[in-house]
C-alpha cells in the first residue's frame, strides 16, 4: 500500500514512515499519531495519499488503542489521536490539566456489526438493543444461551423472546475502541436504569487476532461475534450479519444506513488535534486539512470508512478552521 514509502515496525504497532523519493515540499516536520487500531485504515490511507505530495514529511504512528492514544495526546507525546469514540470526561480533564488545547473533528463514520454463523440453527436475523444488552452487558455474565437474558430484556421493555440455543460472545479485546462503542451504544443507555456497571460482560471470548473471529464464529454455529464495519465487510462470505432494532424497525448495517445514522450502532471516526502543536508544526496542520477532504480519502468500497454526509463534512471543515484560527495555526 505504501508505494513510495520506506517503513519499519517498531515496538507494539508503531510505524516510522518516511518517503524515499524526491520532491520540493516545504513540509518537512514529523507528525506523531496515536489512536484506535480500528482507525488504522483511515490513517494509512491518509498518509499514503498525503506523503507523495509532501515527500519530506515524516510520520510516527502507533495505533495501540483509543485509550492509549488519547492518554499520550494529553501527555503531549502525540500530536494527533485518531479514535473510534468520544473522549471521556476523565480524559478531557487530563488534557485540560496538562494545558493541551484540542480540536475534535469528525472525519468519517463506522459502525459495530453483530454477526453469527451462516449455519446458525436459531434463525435469528435481528436483535433489539435491549436484547443485545441482555447478552453482552455485565448482567449477562454466565448467560450461555440466547434466551438466557430474557428476564433482563423483558425488564427493559422487550416482549419478543429468543431461542434456547447455545451462546458464546466473541470479539476483540476490552481495550479496543470497538468494545467501547458496543458499550456506549448497547450497555451505557441501560446502566443507570439497571444500576449496573457500564462495561461488557467479563466472560466474553477474546481472540489473539481479529482475523480469527469469523472462523471461530463459523465453527461455533450459534455464537455471536462483533467487529467494526470495515473488518466485518471482509467477512461477509463467512458470516451472517444481524440487523439491529433500536425501537422502530430492523435495520441492516450498510454504508447508506451507517451514513444516515439509521443503523443504531454507528459511530464517527474522530481526529483529536493538539492545536498548540499544529500552530508550531505546519506539516501537522496541513495533514489535518488534507484529512478533511473526503473525496481524496473516503469512498465507497475502500477500507477507510463511510464518508460523512455533505453537511457534516462542511461543518467539520468549519470547526477545524475556527479551532486553527483561534490557535494561530497557519493554513
Amino acid at each position: 500500500m505504501f508505494g513510495n514509502f520506506a517503513f519499519s515496525v517498531a515496538s507494539g504497532a508503531a510505524l516510522i514512515i518516511a518517503v524515499s523519493g524526491c520532491g520540493n515540499s516545504a513540509l518537512d516536520q514529523a507528525v506523531v499519531v496515536g489512536g484506535s487500531p480500528s482507525s488504522q485504515p483511515f490513517v494509512s490511507l491518509a498518509v499514503d495519499r498525503f506523503a507523495p505530495e509532501n515527500p519530506l514529511a515524516r510520520f510516527d504512528i502507533s495505533m495501540a488503542g483509543s485509550e492509549q492514544g488519547l492518554g499520550k495526546l494529553c501527555d503531549g507525546i502525540v500530536d494527533l489521536a485518531v479514535t473510534a469514540r468520544e473522549m471521556s470526561p476523565t480524559e478531557s480533564e487530563a488534557c485540560d490539566g496538562s494545558g493541551i488545547p484540542l480540536a475534535k473533528i469528525p472525519v468519517a463514520r463506522d459502525a459495530i456489526v453483530l454477526f453469527t454463523s451462516k449455519e446458525n440453527p436459531s434463525g435469528v436475523s435481528c436483535l433489539s438493543v435491549p436484547q443485545i444488552y441482555s447478552l453482552v452487558g455485565p448482567e449477562s455474565a454466565g448467560v450461555d444461551t440466547w434466551n438466557g437474558g430474557a428476564k433482563i430484556a423483558r425488564a427493559l421493555g422487550e416482549k419478543d423472546g429468543l431461542p434456547k440455543e447455545k451462546l458464546t460472545l466473541i470479539g476483540p479485546p476490552p481495550t479496543s475502541g470497538t468494545v467501547d462503542l458496543l458499550i456506549d451504544q448497547t450497555v451505557a443507555p441501560f446502566s443507570a436504569i439497571r444500576k449496573s456497571a457500564s462495561e461488557i460482560r467479563p466472560d466474553y471470548r477474546t481472540l489473539a487476532s481479529d482475523a480469527m473471529i469469523p472462523s471461530e464464529v463459523a465453527r461455533q454455529r450459534s455464537s455471536i461475534g462483533f467487529a467494526d464495519f470495515e473488518k466485518a465487510q471482509r467477512w461477509r462470505d463467512q458470516v451472517r450479519f444481524l440487523k439491529v432494532n433500536s425501537g422502530r424497525s430492523c435495520v441492516p448495517a450498510t454504508a447508506s444506513t451507517i451514513r444516515s445514522g439509521e443503523y443504531a450502532l454507528s459511530r464517527s471516526q474522530l481526529l483529536y488535534v493538539n492545536t498548540k502543536a499544529a500552530a508550531n508544526n505546519a506539516t501537522l496542520a496541513a495533514f489535518v486539512s488534507f484529512a478533511l477532504e473526503p473525496e481524496r480519502l473516503v469512498a465507497e468500497g475502500n477500507a477507510a470508512g463511510v464518508a460523512l454526509p455533505a453537511d457534516e463534512i462542511k461543518k467539520a471543515n468549519k470547526e477545524w478552521e475556527q479551532a486553527a484560527d483561534a490557535a494561530g495555526v497557519q493554513r
